[in-house]
Formats: C-alpha cells, sequence, structure tokens
C-alpha cells in the first residue's frame, strides 16, 4: 500500500492551533520514547492515541531505512513538560493494537543507560506478571525509567528489568524484595 507520509527520519509536524500564544517554537517541549509497539502500528495510530490525551508537536515513528518496517518504538514531542507527563501517566502499560505501550522519558544522553545506574535484573517470575505488574511492585521504592517483563513470540521469558532514575532506590528496591514472593515464585 503506497503513503505520501514524510520519511521516517523526520518528525512528523503536527498543526499548533491548539495552544493559545506563538508558534511551538517558543515554548518548552518535552519527548517521550514509546517502545514495544506492534509492528503494525503506524504514525496515525500514535497521533490518535496520544492527541486523545494532550497536544503533540510532532512524532517520529522509527523505520529500517531499507525496508521502511516499523522498528517498533517512537518518539513523541510534546508542547510542555506537563503535557508529556500526562500522557505518561494515562498511557504508560495500555494497549496500542492489542499491545502495551511501553513508555518512558526520552533520554538524550545514552550514558546513565549503558552504565546501567539503577538498573535491576529481576528473575524468576511467574509468567502472569506484566510490566505494568511489575512497576507496582517496584514503584514505592522510587521513580522508575522503565520497567520490562522480557518476551519472546508474545510470551514472558520469565525475567525483567527495572530501571530507577537513582542507584539508591535501585538499592532500596533490592534489599526489599530480594528472596520475597510475587505470585507464588521467590524473586
Amino acid at each position: 500500500m503506497a503513503s505520501a507520509a514524510q520519511p521516517p527520519s523526520l518528525p512528523l509536524p503536527l498543526q499548533s492551533s491548539n495552544v493559545a500564544g506563538g508558534g511551538w517554537n517558543s515554548l518548552q517541549r518535552a519527548s517521550l520514547y514509546v517502545g514495544d509497539l506492534d509492528p503494525d502500528v503506524t504514525e496515525t495510530d500514535l497521533i490518535n492515541k496520544f492527541s486523545a490525551i494532550a497536544p503533540v508537536s510532532s512524532l517520529r515513528l522509527c523505520r529500517c531505512l531499507r525496508t521502511r518496517k516499523s522498528l517498533r518504538y517512537a518518539y513523541i514531542n510534546f508542547f510542555s513538560h506537563f503535557h508529556a507527563r500526562k500522557a505518561f501517566a494515562c498511557l504508560n502499560h495500555t494497549d496500542l493494537k492489542g499491545k502495551p505501550m511501553r513508555i518512558m522519558w526520552s533520554q538524550r544522553d545514552p550514558f546513565p543507560r549503558k552504565i546501567g545506574i539503577g538498573n535491576l535484573f529481576v528473575k524468576n517470575l511467574d509468567p502472569s506478571i506484566s510490566s505494568a505488574c511489575l512497576e507496582g511492585v517496584f514503584c514505592r521504592f522510587g521513580t522508575i525509567l522503565s520497567c520490562k517483563i522480557a518476551e519472546e513470540n508474545g510470551k514472558s521469558k520469565g525475567f525483567g528489568f527495572v530501571q530507577f532514575d537513582s542507584e539508591g532506590s535501585a538499592m532500596a528496591a533490592m534489599t526489599a524484595l530480594h528472596d520475597t514472593m510475587l505470585e507464588g515464585r521467590k524473586l
């Protein structure tokens, strides 16, 4: 099916008429990373889902340069941090085309992600445990940047990752939850 969409390497600009005062360049913007997308999710699906919650300034669904297929993640820019925070709170772990989206704040600096600051590996999880459930268990220990259950063909592999914004929060969670029971299994 042919499409007249813009190249995926460029953000898709949206109308800013729903924002009072001036153009969007003069406003503070905030970006979210949206991952674990169904391969059939399109830019239009993302615009419809996110703009129902808050005004979106632009988005980019990342695609393979050679095949043009979705890489199953996107970046969504909002006109303000408030709008991004609202979308994050309302849409994280909600379904889009039958698959829960994993939303996190876009981190331009990959250094903290790569060295694993505040990152926990959680194993021996019951297959019924979802990313949202795991996040619910760990959120009392601090701000979670990302929470994900590893999957293969849509089925849990029995382990996941929780990344906190600080090493202190990760250590508090590990100390409190190590060897505790969750759905009949010891973490």
